[in-house]
């Protein structure tokens, strides 16, 4: 009776880990670094996972500048912002991997759609891939961004 009671409770734990990880946690924006890339209070630098947008540095790539501030605008205009891990939460780096949503909107969903993103990184999260690889097709039908 104890030994399944114990079991029980083990499995009890599991489950409710796993349903945490899934929870969306509220963070705070305290600096914009780039298109796929940003600084929170407690978190510090977060990578956004999945999607890679053209690096400002050291030499700003040809749209780098306007996905830093499509990216930014919608950060700073957020009324609230939260962040989803999925899976492994640090990249070899120290930074942070989230899925990253701001008022109801999957960041990088939004990023893609805009047709900020000329690469991706798969860390083995697989979340919301689904739904980025159709907003890219997307934005590359529509030529938004750097598919004009």
């Amino acid at each position: 009776m104890i030994k399944k009671l114990i079991i029980l409770c083990f499995g009890l734990v599991m489950v409710l880990g796993c349903v945490q990880n899934d929870e969306k946690e509220k963070i705070t924006l305290t600096q914009c670094v780039d298109g796929d890339t940003a600084r929170f209070e407690n978190l510090g630098r977060v990578r956004f996972l999945y999607i890679d947008t053209p690096e400002l540095n050291p030499t700003p790539q040809p749209y780098a500048q306007e996905a830093a501030n499509f990216t930014c605008d919608l950060l700073q205009n957020a009324t609230h912002i939260y962040i989803e891990y999925d899976g492994r939460k640090e990249d070899d780096y120290g930074r942070v991997l989230g899925w990253i949503w701001v008022d109801d909107k999957l960041l990088q969903e939004e990023i893609v759609k805009a047709g900020y993103v000329n690469r991706f990184y798969n860390y083995n999260h697989v979340k919301y891939k689904a739904r980025i690889d159709k907003a890219y097709e997307e934005a590359k039908q529509n030529k938004v961004g750097m598919f004009e």
